[in-house]
């Protein structure tokens, strides 16, 4: 059985698109019962981004959404309101990612629902800040990555400048609220309350960027592709020490002999200066040999190199087979928690939650609340409009 770290938390998940639910999927990897609380309309990134409601859901959702279970309220009506206040009263975790202001309106502020669980963690995930003078932005990836200076990153590589083509923002900001949640949980255990956790994706990208490599160090001829004399690519990256270990390597080639000793190669400094020449030299040695055989004499070098694959390659790669890391959910290949402990990873393949499947289950496990009070909350439009007689 899996060791599940957080076996017994509970979680409130009011968040959509990307960061909130990366954070609340690391929690629910980690053993944490977590609730997706959704408008009677549903998740809109339930079809996938740019899909429309009702569409079959894509690998977006199936890889994102499993392992939690669905609630429908609607928190504009007072019953609905009410029902999260019942259920936040008896949770641990509290996740929003709301434009800022919005949980304000909805009188679903930190101070009161914890004026109702002092216990109780809050999480809210903006793109820029609470407030200030560029809270109110919207804040798509693309749009807190040319906030935080990201558009730079890709030209230090010499490609054209515009957004990295992935969505780091939302990644690096639910990947840093995952972390203060457990911190925060952490220190609850010591002080018995609990505390209202607020990250902005614009911040939490720049952590990021500040130490990535903003100078080029890792671009040609340090970071290149070749290929082998089967077709197969691989990417070869030196650095340090590995700079010069990969020129002995060529040099003991035929179709590359004596580089070593070419002036235009003699030091780093001339390689980088003539990279375009060096490379084509590298491609050339790389050409006579097969991926396979390259990829073992490059490992035996110690040189760092790895095969070019796709997603759905590295998903079925024998590495990954070995270690259990992915499955299958639901016709998709989708990755397992990534999280072993004691040598054993949750296998976390179920379908993700159909909207509102079990809010009539947690409210009865949470609240004790049986059919006849369920279906007073129905009427009063809790669960969205009250179906007509």
């Amino acid at each position: 059985m899996h060791p599940e770290l957080l076996d017994g938390v509970r979680v409130l998940d009011l968040t959509t698109f990307l960061s909130g639910p990366i954070a609340t999927r690391a929690l629910v990897q980690l053993g944490a019962e977590v609730v997706k609380v959704e408008p009677p309309s549903g998740d809109p990134t339930r079809a996938g981004l740019g899909m429309r409601p009702g569409q079959p859901s894509l690998p977006f959702w199936w890889q994102l959404h499993r392992g939690r279970r669905s609630v429908v309220l609607d928190l504009k009506s007072a019953a609905g309101r009410e029902s999260l206040l019942a259920l936040a009263a008896v949770a641990d975790v509290f996740v929003e990612n709301y434009r800022p202001g919005v949980i304000e309106r909805l009188r679903l502020s930190p101070e009161a629902l914890r004026s109702r669980n002092p216990r109780l963690i809050t999480c809210s995930i903006t793109g820029f800040g609470p407030d200030g003078p560029a809270a109110d932005a919207p804040a798509l990836d693309a749009a807190v990555q040319a906030f935080a200076g990201a558009f730079e990153y890709p030209a230090v590589f010499g490609m054209p400048e515009g957004p990295i083509p992935l969505t780091v923002a939302d990644i690096s900001g639910g990947s840093a609220a995952a972390q203060a949640i457990l911190a925060a949980l952490f220190a609850r255990e010591r002080s018995g309350f609990g505390c209202h956790l607020s990250l902005s994706l614009v911040e939490t990208l720049l952590q990021w960027l500040l130490v990535s490599d903003r100078m080029g160090f890792l671009r040609s001829p340090a970071t290149f592709l070749a290929e082998g004399s089967d077709g197969g690519r691989f990417v070869v990256q030196t650095t340090l020490h590995f700079r010069d270990r990969l020129l002995q390597v060529l040099d003991a080639e035929p179709a590359t002999a004596g580089l070593a000793r070419d002036p235009r190669f003699a030091t780093w400094e001339a390689r980088v200066a003539n990279a375009e020449a060096f490379v084509a030299a590298a491609r050339r040695a790389f050409a006579g040999r097969t991926r396979a055989e390259w990829l073992a004499r490059l490992a035996a070098a110690g040189l760092p190199a790895g095969a070019v694959q796709t997603i759905d390659e590295a998903l079925v790669h024998p590495q990954l087979m070995h270690t259990r890391a992915a499955g299958v959910a639901g016709g998709h290949r989708v990755t397992r928690s990534a999280f072993v402990v004691d040598g054993e990873r949750a296998d976390d393949t179920s379908a993700p939650p159909a909207l509102g499947q079990h809010t009539a289950q947690v409210l009865t496990e949470w609240l004790d609340f049986g059919e006849e009070r369920i279906a007073e909350l129905a009427a009063a439009g809790a669960f969205g409009p009250p179906s007509p007689a």
